[in-house]
């Protein structure tokens, strides 16, 4: 299955090809790697697909069920700080 992925911060469009049994988490690691994100960075990465937020753990099987992701979607790579300072 083809998707089109989008880096929220910087609108960088690649293309996947991605298999039904791949989780979410992996795809997140494939496009991190891709797309030269340092990991230090100290964000969570997760993909949204129509205003939802994919849970890491579902395959793309469930995320065409349940969400229904098709062929050649768009999903938006968000990228969420962790951590902060209590003040």
């Amino acid at each position: 299955m083809r998707i089109t992925v989008e880096d929220s911060r910087t609108g960088k469009l690649i293309k996947l090809d991605v298999k039904t049994h791949h989780q979410v988490e992996r795809i997140v690691d494939i496009i991190i790697k891709h797309m030269g994100i340092i990991s230090a960075e100290q964000r969570s990465y997760s993909l949204v697909l129509k205003d939802q937020e994919l849970p890491s753990t579902i395959t793309i099987a469930d995320a065409i069920h349940k969400f229904g992701l098709e062929e050649n979607d768009k999903l938006i790579l968000w990228a969420k700080v962790i951590g902060g300072i209590n003040l």
